[in-house]
This record gives structure tokens, C-alpha cells and sequence, in this order.
């Protein structure tokens, strides 16, 4: 088909959401799009899941493409990286470029994703304290000297990955949290202890039930000191803030897009104006927001279907965690905490650092922690998913598949 009859679908964001749509748009419809993906970084497409490896240092940069970029452009895909898109015009189906280019659509993408949160606390608009989301804040953290002192507020997924991959490098790192457990959404107290204490054996330390009070600032403007809340002061060379994300929804705000605390869609990822989607962790769907994969790339494919006139909607499922650091193993779905009409099945066993807690409601699994083994976690979350009744095997449910199972030889 001639270029210049090709619809155009211009993707805002060049991230993993924005980059894989434009990889599987071509795939799929390559013939009836002139795909454009455009994103404010200067790299593009590559596994924003592996920057924690890749400042642990157990993967290399060759490791973090999660599309092949030259081959997307070889194949027709135009990318454009390093300017990102500052304005929107839906009435007229343009976007601005901060180099002032502007590009037309007849379809556009937003896939904006999110930027670090920053808690409001005296002193933290120092040039040393950072974000942990691109590429280019490990290259920052990479390139510090040996031995610096750095301070990681937020003991959630990120900030503890921030944390382990500092340490790993020879930093002494100090999370501050302000739950009184680590993965408070994720876990509960119990494993919560236990993972605390392999990482304080890798070598991070913690303040819990606690955030930083202030940053002391030197006179050049840097961080040098941090206040805790009982006064002591402890000195820091570097602040990471991994308190949360904030979905980036200037542009749709400012296009007159609605707008709650990301980007209103409905289930076919259709915002509040025509030919304008929004997918990943720019957007809202019934009141949630989403910082998991397995969502974002069911809301590709969903989008995908919308794209070509198939009917197509999205639906929020369960979603597991694990954390992303070599060595611990820690899977967790659903429910965590007991409701009423809840009970939950318990196993641990300290020597081995092995925990288990299933929560049950009228015969259906609706939540599963496991630390330390985790073999069983896909067989539990297939439960869930699939609504399995399991009041037959309650006895021997927190002790996994083979139990429950049994293969017949």
C-alpha cells in the first residue's frame, strides 16, 4: 500500500507499552498503518523490568533491548527519540514535538507511563536526589564512586531493588519506609521479617514506620545529611526516591482529555475524545491504575483488536508479584489480608526461610503469599484465575500441586 494511504497511528511514549504496541501494530497490520513512535528518551524500546539487574550488575547493556529497534525502522516503523511530544492538538490531530516538528495522526497512542513521586520533604529539590526509572538514572548510580552512602526512601518493589543493586556494588544503603513491614501491600508481616532479614544479610539496613524529616543541604546544594525522627542525622551522598510513581497525564490534561489520577479509559482503552487510546501506566480503567506487565500487555492486545475493528475489551484480573533480586524468591497474589468470611492456611518453617499463607473465602482461593519457595506460585494463581474450588483439598492445599495433584506413574 502507498505510504501516503497508510493510516497513521502515532504512539506518544516510547517505553515498553509504547514500544511493543508499535513492534505488534506492525506485525499485525503493517500494511494499513505508517506506525510512529515517539518517545523523550534517548533510548528506545528497551526493558524498563530489567534496571534493577542492570544496576546489580548481573546483566549487561546488551541484555536490556525489549524490541529490536533498528529492525522496527528497517521494517518501516518511524521512531523518534530524544524529543518528546509537549503538545496536543486532538481538534486538529497533531502533536508538537519539543523540537517544534509537528506530526499529524489519524489515530493516536498516549503511552506516557509514569514518573517517580516526589515526597514533599524540606530540602529534596537537590540536584543528588533522584528517581529510579530510566536507564539513564543506573547510569547515574553506576558511575558514583565506591563506598558512598546512599539513602532509599520507599521500601516497596522499586525502592528495594534500588537498594539491593546499590549494595551489591559496594554502597551502604539505608531504606526508610513508612509502613512498619517491607511490601506492605505485598506481604504480610510475617514474611515481610523474613525477607527483611536476607537483605539486611546483602547488606541494606532500614528505618521502618519512618520517612526522612528533612535533607540537609550543603552549600554547593547537594544533599549531605538526612534527618531521621528522633533526631539523629546520618550522612548520605546520594537520595533515591522509590515512593510510588505518578502517571504522566500533562499532555492529556492539557489537550482537554479527562483526567482523574491517570487518563480516563473505558475497556476498548479509548479515552474521553475520538481516535485517542491510552494504554499502560498513563491510564485509568475503572478507578485503578496499572504498574504490572501482564495487564499492559493484555491492554495491547486488546487495543490491537479495537485498531482492526474486532471486538475487544479489557478486564482486570489478578496479577502476581515477585521481586526482582537475585537470590530471594517471593511470590504474592491477590488477597493478602483476611476479610471477614476469609480463613487462611499457614506454613513456615524459619530454618529454611520457607513461608506460606493461602487465604480461602467459601471453598475459592482469593490469595497466596510464598517466600522462599515459590514453585507452586503459577498452580496457585491458575486457581484463582480460574475460580477452582478447593474445599476438597484443603488439608493438603498449603503444601503445592504434588500433594494435591499427584501424578500417576
Amino acid at each position: 500500500m502507498n505510504q501516503t494511504m497508510k493510516r497513521r497511528l502515532v504512539i506518544v511514549g516510547a517505553g515498553m507499552a509504547g514500544s511493543k504496541l508499535a513492534h505488534d501494530a506492525k506485525i499485525a497490520y503493517g500494511d494499513a498503518y505508517h506506525i510512529i513512535l515517539i518517545g523523550e528518551e534517548a533510548q528506545v524500546g528497551y526493558n524498563r523490568i530489567l534496571l534493577s539487574s542492570l544496576l546489580a550488575n548481573d546483566i549487561a547493556d546488551a541484555d536490556m533491548p525489549l524490541v529490536d529497534a533498528q529492525k522496527m525502522q528497517d521494517d518501516g516503523i518511524e521512531i523518534v527519540a530524544n524529543d518528546p511530544v509537549v503538545r496536543v492538538d486532538v481538534a486538529e490531530k497533531t502533536v508538537m514535538l519539543s523540537s517544534g516538528h509537528q506530526v499529524a495522526y489519524d489515530q493516536l497512542v498516549l503511552a506516557t507511563g509514569s514518573r517517580a513521586s516526589r515526597l514533599p520533604i524540606d530540602g529534596a529539590n537537590a540536584p543528588n536526589v533522584m528517581g529510579f526509572r530510566t536507564w539513564n538514572d543506573v547510569n547515574v548510580m553506576t558511575q558514583m564512586k565506591p563506598n558512598q552512602s546512599i539513602c532509599v526512601v520507599g521500601g516497596g518493589l522499586l525502592g528495594l531493588e534500588a537498594a539491593v543493586g546499590l549494595a551489591k556494588r559496594g554502597h551502604k544503603v539505608t531504606v526508610f519506609h513508612r509502613s512498619h513491614w517491607l511490601l506492605n501491600r505485598q506481604l504480610d508481616q510475617e514474611s515481610a521479617a523474613l525477607l527483611q532479614r536476607r537483605l539486611v544479610e546483602m547488606g541494606v539496613a532500614f528505618r521502618l514506620g519512618e520517612s526522612p524529616v528533612s535533607f540537609v543541604q550543603s552549600d554547593d546544594g547537594q544533599v549531605e545529611q538526612v534527618v531521621c525522627q528522633n533526631g539523629d542525622q546520618l550522612g548520605v551522598d546520594l537520595v533515591v526516591m522509590a515512593a510510588g510513581i505518578s502517571p504522566e497525564t500533562s499532555l492529556a490534561s492539557t489537550a482537554g482529555l479527562e483526567v482523574d489520577r491517570a487518563i480516563l479509559v473505558d475497556k476498548q482503552m479509548k479515552t474521553s475524545y475520538a481516535d485517542v487510546f491510552a494504554i499502560g501506566e498513563c491510564c485509568e480503567f475503572n478507578q485503578q491504575t496499572f504498574g504490572l506487565v501482564a495487564p499492559i500487555w493484555t491492554q495491547i492486545t486488546v487495543l490491537l483488536s479495537v485498531l482492526s475493528g474486532s471486538e475487544a475489551a479489557f478486564s482486570i484480573e489478578p496479577t502476581p508479584t515477585k521481586l526482582k533480586v537475585s537470590g530471594v524468591n517471593l511470590f504474592s497474589v491477590g488477597r493478602i489480608q483476611p476479610i471477614s468470611g476469609d480463613s487462611c492456611l499457614l506454613f513456615k518453617d524459619v530454618s529454611v526461610n520457607h513461608y506460606r499463607k493461602l487465604v480461602v473465602n467459601d471453598g475459592l482461593l482469593v490469595g497466596a503469599i510464598l517466600y522462599g519457595n515459590v514453585a507452586d506460585g503459577s498452580w496457585y494463581f491458575q486457581l484463582i484465575q480460574n475460580k477452582t474450588n478447593v474445599s476438597d483439598m484443603l488439608d493438603l492445599l498449603i503444601f503445592g500441586e504434588a500433594y494435591c495433584c499427584p501424578k500417576v506413574a
